[in-house]
């Protein structure tokens, strides 16, 4: 077995711990830099360069621009200005950041693997049945109304209900399947990618049926999340809490301390949360009970993604299977009932 390869995660802390040595024996920030690149191998400078471009610029320049585009880098970057001695606090920031790369690795795994299955299968199912259900009224359809009509005979009511006047309901229902197949693919494609880059999905997909669960636990999971990594930065669990809450969707989160407090109510989506964290608050207990709803948060989410999983697997089957059964009886139903007719 191969030894585990470094993630960014483990190079990036790496890298601030060696800055936190070396600040110790320098007496700024571009002479510990300067230490540290002459001591580094060529293998370290990358990391070593990213590291300090976070620490410089919230913007990465232009020769990292195109690599760090769906990385974590904006965030880190913005986490990190809100300490208080950023090139001290890095390590302990990266540290604890390594936890969520863990997790948004095993999650983007997750995601792929609960929907990719069905989603693809039920599909392809719409997709053949789409491309057999035009092909029979463009070439075979016509065919069987000029039998029925020589004979002077209807064609069968659910052949002429599906083909003929109730047609439009019928696209309408295959469209709308297929459309929501598209938007789950999108959703889970979308939803990787955010946790690859660490942000928030939009506010809007909290209100969404069969997803919106799974965008009010992820935004809850960032919440909490974030608040870790400013805890770890030497920011006070009430204030982590307070400026992680500005980079998640209003409706996720209440703003802590400011508008849950002025309203005296709490956010409709993580009520329960909000009210442990507001209790242990008072109970000055705040940053034990952070670092549990934290781990907890994971759970929330990897639940609520089963969860829609399987609803969306049931409504979508449900769906499928209706159609397929409709309209293939309503295409082989004119020559079964040949026989009958004349």
């Amino acid at each position: 077995m191969g030894a585990r390869q470094p993630t960014a995660a483990d190079s990036l802390e790496s890298g601030a711990r060696q800055l936190r040595y070396a600040m110790e024996q320098s007496a700024t920030l571009e002479q510990a830099f300067q230490m540290l690149y002459a001591a580094a191998d060529q293998r370290q400078h990358a990391a070593l360069r990213q590291l300090e471009h976070l620490l410089r610029s919230p913007e990465p320049p232009d020769a990292l621009r195109e690599n760090v585009k769906f990385s974590s880098y904006p965030v880190l970057a913005w986490l990190l200005r809100q300490t208080s001695a950023p090139e001290k606090s890095a390590a302990a920031v990266f540290r604890e950041y390594r936890r969520h790369e863990s997790f948004s690795a095993a999650a983007r795994v997750a995601v792929r693997s609960e929907f990719a299955g069905f989603l693809t299968y039920l599909g392809a199912v719409l997709a053949v049945l789409i491309v057999v259900v035009c092909m029979y009224g463009l070439f075979i359809l016509p065919q069987f109304r000029s039998l029925y009509g020589g004979f002077g005979r209807e064609l069968p009511t659910l052949t002429g209900l599906v083909f003929g006047g109730g047609a439009p309901l019928f696209t309408l229902l295959l469209l709308s399947a297929f459309g929501l197949i598209i938007f789950l693919c999108w959703f889970v494609y979308l939803l990787r990618r955010q946790l690859r880059r660490y942000v928030a999905l939009s506010a809007g997909y909290e209100r969404i049926p069969l997803v919106g669960p799974v965008a009010v636990a992820y935004h809850q999971y960032l919440w909490l999340s974030y608040a870790g990594l400013l805890r770890a930065g030497g920011i006070q669990a009430a204030d982590a809490l307070r400026l992680a809450a500005t980079r998640v969707p209003v409706s996720s989160v209440a703003r802590w301390g400011t508008s849950a407090a002025a309203t005296g109510r709490e956010p409709q989506a993580g009520g329960s949360t909000f009210a442990d964290l507001s209790m242990a608050e008072r109970l000055g207990k705040l940053d034990d009970e952070t670092q549990f709803q934290q781990e907890a948060s994971v759970d929330t989410f990897l639940t609520a993604l089963a969860r829609c999983r399987r609803r969306a697997r049931i409504v979508l089957t449900l769906c499928v299977y209706y159609l397929v059964a409709t309209f293939v009886s309503a295409m082989y139903l004119p020559i079964f009932s040949l026989g009958s007719a004349f």
